[in-house]
């Protein structure tokens, strides 16, 4: 008799000591959530902003925008063309 009283009162301790895991542990699976959709909001706003900034870098570094920034402060088209013509090879066999 003595046994299965003290059997029931170790799994009654036992039952309400994994409840009290069981809640800690769910309370801090929902509050990671939060934390989780927070997360992935700013990771959308961040790749937003990395697209922008790379379609500026694109435009910004066009051939077509160096050309008229260049033309703006002056530089100007070459007209001659510099060549160096040798008739002698660089190495001989």
């Amino acid at each position: 008799m003595k046994k299965s009283v003290l059997l029931i009162t170790i799994l009654i301790v036992a039952v309400m000591i994994l409840s009290v895991i069981r809640t800690y542990v769910s309370n801090n699976i929902a509050t990671s959530g939060v934390t989780l959709s927070l997360i992935e909001e700013k990771v959308s706003v961040l790749k937003t902003e990395n697209a922008i900034l790379a379609q500026k870098l694109y435009e910004s570094s066009s051939l077509s925008n160096v050309a008229s920034k260049a033309s703006t402060l002056g530089f100007v088209d070459s007209k001659t063309s510099f060549v160096i013509n040798s008739g002698l090879p660089v190495a001989k066999r």
